[in-house]
C-alpha cells in the first residue's frame, strides 16, 4: 500500500456539535432586571407562555359508531324477573325428538301424507336427470374453487395432538350449492306453472314465544332457505291418534338455557299483504362444527330428528301468530302445514309439519302433527378415482322426495 501525507483538516460539522453542547451547558446569569420590573408592578414572562398559551377543554360527550354494550343486569332494558327457556341454532334438545314431541304437542307419525307418497312413488326421471344430480353433487363437494382453513380434526385417543390444518369447501358453501343445484333441476321439471307459484329466500329468520304448562320458551330460529309460496298448502286430511312419550323424570325444558333478559316478539321474515307469503318448505342446515350438546357430546340420530321438527314448528307457529295475532294461543281454524328439509349435504332428513295448535299445555286434547321417515343418505362417499371424481353409494331417493315437496300444494 502507498503511503500517502496526513491530512490535517478538521471536519466543521464536528465542531458546529461540539460548540452547542458547550453552550447548552451555560447557566444564563441573573442580571437583576427582573426583580426590578416585578417592584414596578411589571409582570415577567417566558417566551413560551406567550407563545403557547393553556387552553381549557370542556369534555364533549362523543357519539360512538358502535355503542357500549349494556351490563346484563337488573337495570337493563329487557331484564325481566321471570326467567324464559331460549333455545336457538346451535342447541339440540337432549332429549331428542320424543322431547321435541312433548314440548310442541305432537304426535309422530312414521310416514308422509298421501298426495306426497303418491308423488314420490310415481315420479319417473330419465338418466339424464340423474347425472344432473350427480353433476351437482360433484360441483358442490369436489369441483368447487373455494379453498378456507377447515375446522379443526381432532382424535378422540390422542385429543392434545394437533393435526395438519386442512384446506377445502367450507360446510356452509357446501350445503348450499348442492340445495342451490337440486332446487334449479327441480325447476326445470316442473315447468312455469308451478315455479311462478314459488318464491325463493336465503337466510331468514324466525321468532316467537309460547308458553307451555307455566314455563315461558322462546324459539330463534333461522331457515338457510325457505320456500315460500302464492298458495298455502292444504291441511292433510284425516284425524291421527296417538300418545304423547313420557319423558319422567326427565322435565320437557330440560337442557333449554334459561335467560332473564329476553324480549316476547314474534317474527316471521315476509309480510302478510306480499302475494307469495306462506311458508312452503324450508331448508336448513347442519354443520357438527356448530351444532351440538351443552355437555359437548355429539349429535344423535333422534336429536338430529329433533331439530328438524322444531324448525317447522317455529315456522309454523311465527305465521300463525302473524295472522291471528301475537297473543293468539289456542287452536287453530285452519292449521299451517310447513314442510321441512334438514340436511348435512350427504345426509337428509324430510318431514311435514302441521300446526293445529298454539295451546302446548299438556291438557289440551289437539295435538300438532309430525309426517317424516327416517334420514337418507344421497351417497356414502365422493372423491377421486384414478384422477376422476366418483360416488360411491349414490341414492336417487332424497332428490325424488325434495321433488315431490317442490310440486306439492
Amino acid at each position: 500500500m502507498r503511503i500517502t501525507n496526513k491530512l490535517y483538516a478538521q471536519h466543521i460539522g464536528w465542531h458546529f456539535k461540539k460548540h452547542w453542547q458547550v453552550q447548552g451547558r451555560r447557566v444564563p446569569r441573573d442580571t437583576g432586571a427582573a426583580a426590578e420590573l416585578l417592584k414596578m408592578g411589571i409582570q415577567v414572562k417566558t417566551p413560551d407562555e406567550l407563545l403557547n398559551e393553556k387552553k381549557e377543554f370542556q369534555l364533549v360527550d362523543i357519539v360512538e359508531t358502535v355503542p357500549k354494550p349494556i351490563a346484563e343486569d337488573e337495570n337493563h332494558p329487557n331484564w325481566h324477573t321471570t326467567a324464559c327457556h331460549m333455545f336457538k341454532d346451535n342447541n339440540v334438545l337432549l332429549g331428542g325428538l320424543q322431547q321435541a314431541q312433548v314440548l310442541t304437542n305432537t304426535i309422530e307419525i312414521n310416514s308422509f301424507p298421501q298426495q306426497i307418497e303418491d308423488a314420490i312413488s310415481n315420479g319417473q326421471y330419465s338418466k339424464v336427470v340423474d347425472r344432473n344430480v350427480q353433476n351437482a353433487i360433484f360441483s358442490s363437494h369436489l369441483l368447487d374453487a373455494q379453498q378456507v382453513k377447515l375446522p379443526k380434526i381432532k382424535l378422540i385417543d390422542r385429543p392434545a395432538y394437533n393435526l395438519p390444518r386442512l384446506y377445502g369447501i367450507s360446510h356452509e358453501r357446501r350445503n348450499r350449492l348442492v340445495i342451490n343445484k337440486l332446487l334449479f333441476e327441480i325447476e326445470k321439471l316442473a315447468g312455469r306453472s308451478v315455479n311462478v307459484k314459488r318464491k325463493l329466500m336465503d337466510n331468514v329468520t324466525f321468532q316467537t314465544s309460547l308458553s307451555k304448562d307455566n314455563d315461558l320458551l322462546s324459539f330463534i330460529l333461522s331457515g338457510d332457505k325457505l320456500i315460500s309460496s302464492s298458495r298455502a298448502l292444504d291441511a292433510v286430511k284425516g284425524k291421527f291418534d296417538g300418545e304423547l312419550p313420557d319423558l319422567y323424570p326427565m322435565k320437557c325444558v330440560v337442557s333449554i338455557p334459561k335467560r332473564h333478559i329476553y324480549t316476547e316478539n314474534n317474527f316471521y321474515p315476509i309480510r302478510s299483504e306480499i302475494s307469495c307469503s306462506h311458508p312452503h318448505t324450508i331448508v336448513s342446515f347442519f354443520d357438527k362444527a356448530i351444532v351440538g350438546n351443552i355437555h359437548g357430546s355429539d349429535v344423535s340420530k333422534t336429536q338430529f330428528y329433533g331439530r328438524s321438527m322444531l324448525k317447522a314448528f317455529v315456522a309454523a307457529a311465527a305465521r300463525a301468530k302473524q295472522i291471528n295475532g301475537i297473543t293468539f294461543c289456542s287452536d287453530l281454524q285452519k292449521p299451517v302445514v310447513v314442510q321441512c328439509v334438514h340436511t348435512d349435504g350427504r345426509e337428509f332428513h324430510f318431514g311435514v309439519f302441521q300446526l293445529n295448535t298454539l295451546n302446548l299445555d299438556s291438557t289440551n286434547t289437539t295435538k300438532n302433527y309430525w309426517f317424516h321417515r327416517g334420514s337418507i343418505e344421497m351417497f356414502n362417499n365422493c372423491s377421486y378415482k384414478t384422477g376422476r371424481p366418483h360416488i360411491d353409494g349414490y341414492n336417487s331417493e332424497p332428490f325424488r322426495i325434495l321433488n315431490a315437496f317442490y310440486n306439492s300444494s
